[in-house]
């Protein structure tokens, strides 16, 4: 079947109408002309896939990865990087609006296209190991991954096949196991990690997101840290404050997060190991700053409310989602006027797109 792409979608896959329902195709770009296979029907819409292109984009490059289409993890490389970059800025700038009614204009941070992941994980068949296959629990075998470090690809050949690996890198070492550690060095800051503890996997991106929020705290006496992870941005902010309240449900990141606050000699900093809807709602104190870094759901209702009770001068909201940061700044629009709002390009090649919003209460 012959169609002419119309629009993308927000997963990146070109959206044309055929007999009367809306059709999202994988691979394709605006103003093509490409020859599709319907590979799924429901009764609103069909999926599929780019069998061949008759008239390409000037948006269009080769994809360099042999993998591309077939693992389950880039989406996007069949696109130039500037296109990449615009398709996330457009995507939020829309969202925000549809969702929120927010008109704003985004800058985007870009990054580097390859070899900029820290970590990689790789799942086993009980024979194979390597990356799961689009749409698929199938094992797609690879020899190296081109957006991982080139570390982290000199350990795949040699892999047991038998078990899932997860494999982080700092640049200069790896782990492989659960007993081990790494220590990463973001903004002349220190944080040890973990295999099973949070750490953002492109480190070039984490230090200009480092780099913004810093520059865009002011002076405080208490802050909050919501889903703090490893501590990164409560240690951040700490030497801006007199005191931060880190709150993070993983034990394993409460120990990190731990141990980074005493290799950078910071001691103004509690940490609570709960989820923050429960700990959010026993900090008495008059806060002035909050950070945040939910997951990709948001935050929930009752962590909202109690943000507003609050009362919180700022708040730095950093998302992975640009959906549910929406539904999220549509609730707290009436109280905080956004300052700034940035993307950073944390994971090229793919959909997904991180950005740090600052509030100020009106």
């Amino acid at each position: 079947m012959i169609v002419t792409i119309k629009s993308l979608d927000d997963f990146g896959r070109g959206i044309t109408r055929e007999d009367g329902k809306t059709v999202f195709v994988n691979g394709a770009l605006p103003n093509e002309e490409v020859d599709i296979k319907i590979t799924k029907s429901k009764k609103n819409f069909d999926e599929a896939e780019t069998r061949s292109v008759i008239r390409k984009s000037n948006y269009r490059r080769e994809e360099v990865c042999p993998y591309y289409g077939e693992c389950g993890g880039c989406s996007l490389m069949h696109m130039t990087y500037d296109y990449q970059l615009d398709f996330k800025k457009n995507k939020v700038e829309r969202i925000l609006k549809k969702f929120a009614n927010i008109d704003v204009n985004v800058d985007i941070e870009p990054s580097n296209e390859l070899g900029y992941r820290n970590k990689i994980t790789l799942h086993s068949d009980g024979s194979n190991i390597g990356l799961v296959k689009k749409n698929s629990n199938d094992i797609v075998v690879i020899d190296k991954c081109l957006i991982v470090d080139d570390l982290i690809n000199n350990e795949i050949k040699s892999l047991d096949k038998t078990k899932d690996t997860i494999i982080r890198t700092n640049g200069k070492e790896i782990i492989k196991d659960v007993n081990n550690y790494l220590v990463m060095n973001i903004n002349n800051l220190k944080f040890r990690i973990d295999i099973n503890s949070f750490f953002q996997v492109n480190s070039f991106i984490t230090s200009k997101v480092f780099d913004y929020i810093n520059d865009n705290i002011s002076y405080f006496n208490v802050g909050l840290d919501l889903y703090s992870g490893t501590g990164t941005l409560g240690i951040l902010s700490s030497f801006k404050g007199n005191k931060v309240y880190s709150i993070e449900v993983n034990e394993y990141s409460v120990n990190n997060a731990k141990y980074n606050a005493s290799i950078n000699n910071v001691n103004n900093i509690v940490f609570i190991n709960k989820k923050v809807e429960d700990a959010i709602k026993d900090i008495n104190e008059k806060v002035d700053l909050i950070i945040t870094d939910p997951p990709r759901s948001g935050m929930d209702k009752v962590t909202i409310d109690v943000i507003e009770s609050m009362k919180p001068k700022e708040i730095i909201y950093m998302s992975c989602d640009p959906t549910t940061l929406a539904r999220d700044l549509n609730i707290l629009k009436d109280n905080y006027k956004i300052s700034k709002i940035k993307c950073f390009d944390m994971f090229p090649n793919t959909y997904h797109c991180e950005s740090v919003t600052v509030l100020e209460r009106r």
